[in-house]
């Protein structure tokens, strides 16, 4: 994620030192045209920016500064929402009580069609029992970019095509509807409608490269159509 203009100037403020605008205008890479109407933006969010004049004055980030409004896009809102989702699956008691209505919270502020589309969109992420120490062993996190085009051809309802290397080292093409995702913490599956043999097939995320979304859409099928024993083990966030 980019920082916006505003972002990397409070980031700058913050330091507790005190900034002429050339020098945030150099240090941010921002014009100084750019870097006056961020200060100005973050004034109006409530974000007390101190002025010392004189020779030598700039500004500094008032001692009792407000935070400023969370800017999220609505990939990034959508991003949380799910994150939040999961943290309350696992139960993870160091992250509080309050998930549930923070996410709750977080969801209203989508549109009602929005958030039907979420509420979709988590029946589709199924969380089961962490993973056994020797598969947590050989479990290696996806390349970055490789997860996120899945997670939007997952959001999208968007066939994959993808190469896949099986823990017995077997390499194979796959064309693949990416139905389900399946968390065993911290491993994640794909559970998926193989277009070339017509069947459900689970994937591990970390086997899965060189992703490449299509641009044929599909309709969800109930998990237990693709893999029957998954509704004795994985319940949707």
């Amino acid at each position: 994620m980019s920082l916006s203009a505003s972002d990397r100037v409070l980031a700058l403020l913050g330091d507790g030192q005190v900034w002429t605008a050339r020098r945030l205008s150099e240090q941010a890479g921002l014009s100084l045209r750019t870097v006056r109407r961020a200060v100005a933006g973050l004034r109006e969010e409530g974000v007390v920016i101190d002025t010392d004049v004189g020779r030598g004055g700039g500004m500094r980030l008032g001692a009792r500064s407000a935070l400023p409004r969370v800017r999220l896009s609505h990939a990034e809102a959508l991003d949380l929402v799910f994150a939040l989702a999961l943290a309350e699956s696992l139960r993870l008691p160091m992250l509080g009580a309050g998930i549930a209505g923070l996410r709750a919270r977080l969801s209203s502020t989508f549109a009602p069609t929005d958030r039907a589309a979420v509420q979709r969109l988590r029946r589709r992420i199924l969380v089961g029992l962490p993973a056994s120490e020797p598969i947590r062993r050989s479990w290696s996190e996806p390349a970055a970019g490789q997860a996120r085009l899945l997670q939007e051809a997952f959001m999208a309802s968007r066939v994959v095509r993808f190469r896949y290397q099986s823990r017995e080292q077997r390499v194979s093409r796959r064309c693949v509807e990416p139905q389900y995702l399946l968390l065993n913490h911290p491993v994640w599956y794909l559970l998926g409608l193989d277009r070339d043999s017509a069947a459900g097939r689970t994937f591990r995320l970390d086997g899965i490269d060189q992703v490449q979304m299509l641009d044929d859409g599909f309709v969800a099928v109930p998990p237990g159509a693709l893999a029957p024993e998954v509704n004795d083990w994985f319940q949707a966030v």
